[in-house]
């Protein structure tokens, strides 16, 4: 960063459902965060990311997208017997 660089914040505002910022508070409360804290967190963890796959995910990713050695199951139970987690 520039040493001329300085942070400062701005406001973003957004609607969404009622039942949906309930929850949203009700976890923050739980988190023991704000409900800035606790969307920031998210934000920081998950789309602002600095995480690069590896090959083998990125691979893998390509792979599933056009359909390539995936693993279908009847059901659920399936996957289930499957994994080993009956």
């Amino acid at each position: 960063m520039s040493a001329h660089h300085q942070d400062h914040n701005t406001r973003l505002t957004f609607e969404l459902p009622a039942v949906d910022h309930k929850r949203l508070k009700a976890l923050a409360a739980l988190s023991g965060l704000s409900l800035k804290d606790l969307i920031l967190n998210c934000l920081k963890d998950n789309l602002l990311s600095e995480n690069i796959p590896n090959e083998e995910t990125v691979r893998t990713f390509k792979e599933t997208d056009e359909g390539k050695n995936l693993v279908k199951y009847k059901d659920a139970d399936g996957l289930i017997d499957k994994l080993g987690l009956k």
